[in-house]
């Protein structure tokens, strides 16, 4: 038998496994965190970003001083950036 042949059937030969081992239960565990996390709170989406957004405008027009705006709650309108909202919705490439 070789050296490394008494090694493994030591039971010494693999100690630099370890890191692997403590690498493995990291990411489950962070794994874990983020599922727990997602249970916990569920899908936000673009809703709650949207929604902050109004919220956070209507604070500032009445701080300011500013005309209320309407407030746009259609969702497609939403998931369209602010700069494209204006483009004409028929137009094609071509």
């Amino acid at each position: 038998m070789s050296s490394h042949d008494d090694k493994i059937q030591s039971g010494g030969g693999y100690f630099h496994m370890k890191g692997v081992a403590w690498s493995i239960l990291a990411m489950g565990l962070s794994l874990a965190v983020i599922i727990i996390a997602y249970v916990m709170f569920g899908h936000i989406g673009p809703s709650f970003s949207a929604e902050r957004i109004n919220v956070q405008q209507a604070e500032l027009r009445e701080q300011y001083g500013l005309p209320a705006q309407e407030v746009i709650r259609n969702q497609s309108i939403l998931l369209t950036p602010p700069s494209l909202r204006t483009l004409n919705q028929t137009t094609t490439s071509g």
